[in-house]
Parts: structure tokens; sequence; C-alpha cells
């Protein structure tokens, strides 16, 4: 892997490096954060099971992947597998993926905080003419979650604000951010503390991730009637076709 390639005269020579260097160990779980959340949003409808999931979203990504991402571990597990499961772990630590029984064990889903960040980062990557499934090249050694994520919903600064992106993935004049407007205001209220969480410096990983899941539970309890209207609600051809200028005829 590390040796020199050439053509010459036809033939293809060798050349081995002097001193073998450390190759690292490819692609870490935290870089494949970001690109997770947002596959799970664009297949938002697809309702595949775990295994599938990681199957599509691996051939997604596979591109900005190393050589080393489908090396074998030593369970005989491709390690790309295996660290997009400790992605969705944490992911799902924080409150980003539902954590009820129903989707822990069979499929991956984006909770309402999991559908906010993923709107936003499909908007700033957007912006940036930056492709979804771009990993992040970036280390925060400090944090267990990716710095994109953490920074995704800064400017969300007024309820207003709110509505409009959870809106910006779902169909036109949706009636159900009208009709669920008390739920509404408590979750962007519960969701202020929630993202001041997720950059507090002075707790452990232990201690944001226990913080975050508390209040994503409290907004779990505000009704499962709103997610599963809002889940419906959602049409990400069409927001791609907004937001992005690409997707399905629209």
């Amino acid at each position: 892997v590390q040796s020199e390639l050439k053509i010459r005269d036809s033939k293809l020579i060798v050349s081995a490096p002097p001193k073998l260097q450390d190759v690292g160990s490819g692609s870490s779980p935290i870089q494949l954060q970001a690109p997770l959340l947002l596959f799970l949003l664009l297949n938002h409808k697809e309702r595949y099971q775990v295994l599938e999931i990681i199957k599509h979203f691996i051939g997604e990504v596979r591109g900005q992947m190393k050589f080393l991402d489908f090396k074998k571990t030593k369970t005989g597990v491709t390690r790309c597998f295996t660290n997009t499961r400790f992605a969705a772990n944490v992911l799902r630590d924080y409150g980003l993926l539902r954590f009820t029984n129903r989707e822990a064990f069979k499929t991956w889903e984006l909770s309402l905080a999991g559908f906010l960040v993923a709107a936003s980062l499909l908007e700033k990557r957007a912006v940036q003419k930056r492709p979804w499934y771009a990993l992040d090249s970036q280390r925060d050694w400090k944090f267990d979650l990716l710095p994109e994520i953490r920074d995704a919903c800064k400017g969300i600064d007024s309820y207003h604000v709110f509505v409009a992106r959870l809106a910006s993935i779902c169909k036109p004049d949706a009636e159900l951010f009208k009709t669920f407007e008390p739920a509404l205001q408590q979750a962007y209220e519960l969701l202020q503390g929630y993202w001041a969480v997720l950059s507090d410096q002075t707790k452990t990983h232990k201690e944001r991730r226990e913080a975050s899941l508390e209040r994503i539970k409290q907004l779990d309890a505000l009704g499962e009637e709103f997610f599963q209207e809002f889940s419906r609600c959602i049409q990400i051809n069409d927001a791609l076709c907004r937001i992005l200028g690409i997707g399905k005829p629209c």
C-alpha cells in the first residue's frame, strides 16, 4: 500500500519505501455522524432495518472513505460497518435518534431534535456547496459529537426561525404547525437548554449525554401524535428541490 508505483517501458515498477509509516485506522466514527444524520433524513420514509441502513449508507459515502475503512476487524466485521454503528450509538445517546425499543433495535430514526439538526446541516452544506455525504476531516477531542452537529442550530434564536427550519423539510403550508403550536412552543423552550448542553465543556462525555437525553425525553413527552404527524408531512424530494435544486421533479 505504501509502495511507489510507476509504469516504465510497459512494465509496472513497484518500489517499497525504506521505512513503513503508520497508515492510521481509516475514518473515525465521529466523522460519520453528520452524513449519517443526513442519510436518515434523505431516506426518511424508506423504513430500512439497521443492517440495510448501514449497507446503503456505506454505498453512498464509500467514495469519501479510505481503503482501511474496508479492512476486517478481529471479529470479522468490516471496519466501516462497525464505525457506522458507533456513530449511531453516540447520536442516539445524545437523543438525535429516537430511543424507544421499536426504533433502537430494528431501525434508526431521527428524533425531533435530529430532524432539526439534519435540516440545518442540509441547508448549511447547500450554502457551502458541500455534498451531504462529505466526511468532516476535523477532529475535536474535547467532545464526542462532531463540531458541525453542535453548531448546526446556532442562529435558531426565535420560535419563528425554529418552525421555519422544521417546515423547510415538510410539504408547503403543513397544518400541523398551527394545530400543534402549544407543543411546539414547549419544544422550542426545551431545545434552548439542549443546545447549551451539547457545547458545555464543563461536563464529561457521560454527563453531556445524560443531560441531553433527559431533555429529549421531555420532548418526547409532549406527544407522539405530533411526531407521527410531522413525520408524515416530510416531503424530502420537494425540500431538496427548494434547498439544493436537485432531486426528483417537483
